[in-house]
């Protein structure tokens, strides 16, 4: 049985990552990205003028027995390029598939299960 891990922190990620490549363990990496909110709220045109919205990268690892997941909240598309940057070495090492929301929600469910 796979054990999950859940974290916010983007280091523990990348050690995690970077521990799982040294024990010489083969994994694969699933990305979901898109708006935070599914139902943005009802609002005039000039409240959401120039207004970016809430969006959420969502990353599982699974790797041996062992998986983590990462989630993190961004609005700009600087902080995407900048979460994007510092993942590139997991994206490098592991084999990587964009999932959406239902396909990722189902996956997380099953490895808490």
């Amino acid at each position: 049985m796979i054990r999950m891990k859940r974290t916010e922190s983007l280091d523990e990620l990348l050690a995690f990552a970077n521990a799982t490549e040294q024990q010489g363990q083969m994994g694969n990496v699933w990305v979901q990205q898109a708006n935070y909110a599914e139902e943005e709220p009802i609002m005039s045109d000039e409240d959401v003028a120039g207004r970016e919205p809430l969006q959420q990268l969502r990353v599982l690892l699974e790797a041996g027995e062992q998986s983590i997941y990462f989630e993190s909240l961004f609005y700009s598309a600087a902080e995407l390029e900048e979460l994007t940057s510092e993942l590139q070495p997991v994206f490098e090492k592991f084999s990587k598939e964009v999932l959406d929301a239902k396909r990722m929600n189902e996956k997380v469910q099953a490895l808490n299960e």
